[in-house]
């Protein structure tokens, strides 16, 4: 059987654990002379909506996006003068379905995802992405843990 991968979804949040991900985004492409897709959704929790007087100014939204975009670039970039064909796309929604709904619209034969992100109250507003990406995804997913996440060496 050959396994072909020709296109790696690789969703990112900009965290301190984002690099890592992408390094194995990036070492997959090069294996399988694969095209990467960077994808960064962006989304306010309801939790935050719901809040009485909460107040967004009227270009809040294209801010965000604006430096997302700027964000992403840096990445695709990096990928992109390694030789890896790679693009960046940036969407307003909730991370776990934006990453379903570009898996298929894209037909992507990996997604590539890091197994924490964003730690602490958001953590806890938005559950874990990756486990959802995990549950619904119709293609493979390579969760990408932080050194940190790996266990303690217990020889000797």
């Amino acid at each position: 059987m050959t396994i072909q991968v020709r296109k790696i979804l690789c969703p990112i949040d900009f965290s301190q654990h984002a690099d890592r991900v992408v390094d194995w985004a990036a070492h997959l492409a090069e294996e399988h002379g694969s095209e990467v897709l960077l994808l960064h959704a962006y989304h306010l929790p309801v939790e935050f909506q719901q809040l009485e007087g909460a107040y967004l100014p009227a270009d809040f939204w294209d801010s965000v996006k604006d430096e997302a975009e700027r964000s992403l670039k840096v990445y695709g970039d990096r990928l992109r003068e390694s030789g890896i064909p790679t693009r960046e796309i940036v969407r307003e929604g909730y991370p776990a379905s934006v990453i379903e709904e570009e898996s298929i619209e894209e037909k992507v034969d990996l997604i590539v995802v890091g197994s924490r992100g964003l730690s602490g109250l958001k953590h806890l507003l938005l559950g874990s992405i990756a486990e959802r990406v995990v549950q619904k995804s119709h293609c493979p997913v390579l969760t990408v843990n932080h050194p940190d996440d790996a266990p303690a060496d217990r020889s000797g």
